[in-house]
């Protein structure tokens, strides 16, 4: 439901403080805006220390609950995993007041967003959905988003007012997170075919000669400057994210009468990869960077 004579924004909540909350609170904090933030994790010892610290350096008040968190706040921000969206949407609705919006950032499947939707809206707030169409390092909240929902358009102006990159796609929820997974089937299936390709090609001691066939095939696509480093990197990093998705993107299929073999295929090769590859991640070098790639597809 659209509000009239919107409020300049002061306040905002961040649910979920992984990788995409801190960046946000930390260029919202820096334009002046108090940014809340509640995360699950709080209450477990082994991450508390790791997400307060986060909080202090970004400029983001924890809460002490998420109904604290929420409490004031114009616009609520969901970044929690995609199987924790749909709880996370119930678990804020009953704190949910008219003239808040809750921004849905998660890679979830058109279906959850529709009930996410209809669960925010009953408590009498806005509800729209976004789909993040990039990864948020580097452009931080510049990062391009697709928005939907009755209240897109208003909310799009908001955002980009802020810094941000938000574009109203849609009235209907579910179109934008449409865009965004039949996209990432593609993107998440090319970084998944990598991983089997080199995976295989490096047992036989072939790789070089795949790349070197890759780069006369797809000239420019950067088959000879590292690309193939590039997609096993992205798998390693956040793979096990990335199997979410696609997992919520065999969801979609399904809901349409399609196979959902190829999208779970594609999961199941990004998680076991993140998996495996775990504690290379904790060896970064001094500039931050992964090992090489044929060390982080070394054979079990």
């Amino acid at each position: 439901m659209e509000q009239q004579n919107q409020q300049p924004v002061t306040r905002v909540a961040i649910i979920g403080f992984g990788e995409v909350g801190p960046i946000f609170a930390q260029a919202l904090a820096h334009a002046g805006l108090h940014v809340s933030t509640f995360d699950i994790k709080l209450q477990e010892s082994a991450t508390r220390e790791t997400i307060l610290k986060r909080a202090s350096e970004s400029g983001a008040h924890v809460a002490d609950d998420l109904a604290s968190a929420l409490q004031g706040a114009q616009l609520v921000f969901s970044a929690v995993t995609a199987s924790q969206a749909e709880a996370v949407a119930s678990a804020c609705t009953p704190h949910l007041l008219a003239g808040q919006t809750f921004i849905d950032l998660n890679s979830v499947s058109p279906s959850v967003k529709q009930r996410n939707s209809q669960a925010v809206e009953r408590a009498g707030a806005d509800y729209v959905e976004a789909a993040v169409m990039a990864p948020v390092p580097p452009q931080g909240i510049r990062v391009p988003m697709l928005l939907g929902g009755r209240a897109a358009v208003r909310t799009a102006e908001i955002l980009n007012a802020l810094g941000m990159r938000a574009q109203a796609v849609a009235a209907e929820v579910g179109l934008a997170s449409a865009i965004k997974l039949c996209r990432s089937i593609m993107i998440k299936g090319m970084e998944a075919m990598c991983v089997q390709s080199m995976l295989a090609a490096k047992q036989f001691g072939v790789d070089d000669r795949v790349l070197a066939s890759l780069a006369a095939s797809f000239p420019g696509m950067g088959w000879d400057t590292g690309y193939e480093s590039y997609l096993i990197g992205r798998v390693v990093e956040h793979g096990q994210r990335r199997s979410e998705e696609m997992r919520e993107a065999a969801a979609m299929l399904d809901g349409l009468g399609m196979s959902s073999e190829l999208a779970n295929a594609i999961a199941n090769v990004q998680q076991a990869l993140a998996e495996r590859a775990a504690p290379l991640v904790q060896s970064l070098d001094e500039k931050g960077r992964l090992p090489e790639w044929r060390t982080l597809l070394k054979p079990e």
